[in-house]
């Protein structure tokens, strides 16, 4: 079984990594994105289905900030709606601030902890922070004229608020620029949006083996980006790993029923493609005796972390074994923030392989302009599909732990 090469993944993160402005679900960057993969299973002799499905397409032209004559950098929030707004700034830094806060026609201007972190979208389909739908809540109902929400870092971060349900136009700015608005509390602050929303459609990209076998083995990655950000860690690489993964499988697959799936949507604010991978298998995740999926790896000076979910003893064992042969590889603390999630909340077994550190990074650099090639390591991604192509020739999955799951 040939092993996969470093110049094969470092191509397929290259393919992948052509748009600066990233792969978000709908744009003509994520179509190419799934053509490319799509070509690559099928040229490796899986059968692709691309399972499509709506979203909404969003576009930016542009954004302008001004406080009186001075223009300061901002990012609009994907899916914001334009404007063209100049009115007297207010500041809210808490949920009580905001509960007792006279907002209509204001320019809201949300710091402290209500921009902690970025706010789940308020419809997102598999669960919800009741704190944040409270504070979309509060804001829809107080109709401010626009919402510059205040990043915690500086630099150029990644937006508080992406949800296509939002009905106000929004912007990001860092907490440097923060400092300068909040300061100038009740001064006039234009704010100029050029975006347009039109109905588009994505699709997950899924190829199949068939083996003389009821069970079968799940192995994702996700292939959409946020807007503004090509994508290299989040999750081109985690792509190139699975197509050279499914590459090496299919000269030797092993005696199970393959699914590589490539989903659309980990990275949106509705999910479109998890929802619609589900909504395709539903009576079928009994059949599933592991999910290995792969997000984020191979990021530079750090190792290919496994993370085990719902995997019985023996198996883990097992698999702890070859993982110590391997330089490079380290175990870790379950983490729910990926795909592997929409199964293991089943109870079914997986696995899910990222990189040392990637959580320190998420919105400074992941999610940012910031993630490109260059903190990619192909080495290390192809030791990844490695790993896997061993672990899955050398030892069976799990059994699935209840063969008449209906999902």
């Amino acid at each position: 079984m040939s092993q996969p090469t470093t110049a094969g993944v470092a191509g397929h993160l290259a393919a992948l990594t052509r748009w600066p402005d990233g792969r978000p679900v709908g744009s003509a960057a994520n179509h190419a994105a799934e053509a490319y993969i799509a070509g690559v299973l099928s040229n490796a002799g899986y059968d692709v289905e691309r399972q499509h499905f709506d979203c909404i397409d969003w576009r930016l032209e542009g954004v302008e900030l001004r406080l009186a004559d001075r223009l300061l950098p901002a990012r609009a929030n994907p899916f914001s709606p334009p404007c063209d707004v100049s009115a007297p700034g207010h500041a809210v830094g808490s949920l009580s601030e905001l509960e007792a806060a006279n907002l209509e026609g204001h320019v809201a201007l949300l710091h402290g902890e209500l921009t902690a972190e970025p706010l789940f979208p308020k419809n997102y389909p598999f669960f919800t922070v009741e704190e944040h739908r409270r504070v979309i809540e509060l804001l829809e109902a107080k109709r401010p004229a626009v919402v510059i929400t205040v990043s915690p870092l500086t630099g150029a971060p990644a937006p508080i608020i992406e949800d296509g349900d939002f009905t106000l136009p929004s912007v990001t700015v860092s907490g440097d620029v923060g400092e300068a608005l909040l300061a100038a509390a009740g001064a006039p602050i234009t704010v100029l949006v050029h975006s347009s929303a039109r109905p588009g459609y994505g699709a997950n990209v899924i190829g199949r083996r068939v083996a003389p076998s009821r069970e079968k083995l799940i192995i994702s990655a996700h292939f959409d980006t946020k807007p503004g950000t090509p994508g290299a860690l989040d999750n081109a690489a985690g792509v190139a790993c699975i197509l050279a993964l499914a590459e090496r499988l299919a000269a030797a697959p092993p005696a199970i029923n393959l699914e590589f799936v490539a989903f659309n949507g980990e990275d949106h604010y509705a999910a479109p493609g998890e929802v619609a991978y589900l909504a395709g298998c539903v009576g079928d995740l009994g059949r599933v005796a592991l999910v290995v999926n792969v997000d984020g790896v191979g990021l530079r000076h750090q190792p290919v972390t496994v993370a085990f979910f719902n995997c019985p003893a023996e198996w883990v064992e097992a698999t702890r074994a070859i993982m110590g042969a391997r330089p490079g590889l380290a175990e870790a603390e379950p983490w729910p923030q990926g795909d592997h999630s929409l199964f293991a909340m089943q109870g079914i077994p997986c696995i899910a392989l990222t990189s040392g550190g990637i959580f320190d990074i998420v919105d400074s650099v992941i999610h940012t302009a910031g993630d490109t090639p260059a903190g990619v390591d192909p080495v290390r991604i192809a030791a990844a599909a490695d790993f896997l192509g061993e672990l899955l020739s050398q030892i069976e999955p799990p059994q699935p732990i209840s063969a008449g799951r209906t999902g």
